[in-house]
């Protein structure tokens, strides 16, 4: 899904780079951008943010169409917001749970019919667990690396899955 960022989004993007450069500026950090790309977290996370309407909307959509849903997050921040925005209707799985609270998590997607969504950190859930009960995933933010977003797909397209999976990636463009 391509979305367009408003003006206030770029607004509030231009000077989150703005911000970053003045800052790396004043600690004298040296070396090129393409170096210190892993320091442009914070404008991942931004976008992260701005997609969240957006996730909520589509996952709305597909709840009210009778479907079960996947979110994937990067961020915890992101992963928090939308598990309060769907409270009762959802699990969450990320990487401060114990092994226990995740698997209680899967487990209740995969078997308890009131449970509609899955929201789990895509290093954390992205690996190792079956949600095949899921129609559709929604990465509402992906990470760099596109083994791992392709590991969290594979989540709910596995043995057993006896459905057609829709899996929609969400860009600002």
């Amino acid at each position: 899904m391509y979305y367009d960022l408003d003006k206030k989004g770029w607004a509030e993007y231009e000077a989150l780079w703005d911000e970053y450069l003045e800052k790396r500026r004043l600690e004298g950090k040296k070396g090129t951008l393409q170096r210190d790309l892993v320091e442009l977290i914070l404008l991942r996370k931004f976008i992260a943010m701005q997609a969240i309407p957006k996730t909520i909307e589509m996952v709305e959509n597909f709840i009210d169409m009778g479907r079960k849903v996947i979110i994937f997050t990067s961020f915890t921040e992101e992963l928090e917001v939308l598990a309060a925005h769907f409270g009762k209707l959802c699990v969450k799985h990320n990487g401060p749970m114990t092994s226990k609270q995740k698997q209680n998590s899967v487990d209740a997607f995969q078997g308890n019919d009131k449970i509609k969504v899955f929201i789990g950190n895509i290093r954390s859930a992205g690996i190792a667990i079956t949600l095949t009960e899921a129609t559709v995933e929604v990465f509402n933010s992906f990470e760099w690396v596109s083994g791992w977003n392709e590991q969290a797909e594979d989540r709910s397209y596995r043995i057993g899955q006896r459905n057609d999976v829709n899996i929609y990636y969400q860009l600002f463009v």
